[in-house]
């Protein structure tokens, strides 16, 4: 390599890194709102809500579901939000709401792969109402249709979903 084009090479690096700081305050400029601010404060005490062992399982569960929808729609976390939702999903299986939450953070955080595990585990744990399982499988098809493009399986599920009508 020439001493010209090392010489440019580097005069391009420079400028790249003072666009970079000169620009990084107004790219992070939403995370420093006070509407982010509040969010992040209630996040925090949702934790310490959520470490509380004093506290029941549904209890903790419903602050880790807080922190998590906190996480999603208000500081656009969605990865966070997922592991929030993971926490609670383990302290209270049961709620339904947690499911939801989960699978929304999944979708946002384009954690395809991890949303089909989660939906295979939930339609095989054999625990859930009509409406649920309907949801789940429903949630199942439209991965398979979109993000995941295996369309194969999404025809397939949906005949099974409603045999009578294939």
């Amino acid at each position: 390599m020439s001493d010209g084009t090392r010489s440019l090479l580097l005069v391009l690096a420079g400028m790249a890194l003072v666009v970079f700081v000169l620009f990084k305050p107004r790219l992070t400029r939403r995370s420093r709102t006070p509407a982010a601010g509040a969010a992040r404060k209630a996040i925090a005490a949702a934790k310490q809500r959520a470490r509380d062992t004093t506290a029941g399982a549904s209890t903790r569960a419903a602050a880790l579901r807080e922190a998590a929808s906190l996480a999603l729609n208000e500081l656009d976390r969605p990865g966070l939000a997922a592991s929030f939702a993971r926490r609670a999903e383990k302290l209270d299986p049961q709620n339904t709401a947690t499911f939801g939450l989960l699978a929304s953070s999944l979708r946002s955080a384009s954690r395809f792969r991890a949303l089909e595990r989660m939906l295979w585990r939930r339609l095989g744990s054999g625990e859930l109402t009509d409406s649920e399982y309907q949801r789940a499988l429903q949630e199942l098809i439209a991965l398979y249709h979109g993000p995941l493009k295996r369309m194969e399986i999404a025809v397939a599920l949906e005949r099974f979903r409603s045999p009578a009508a294939h």
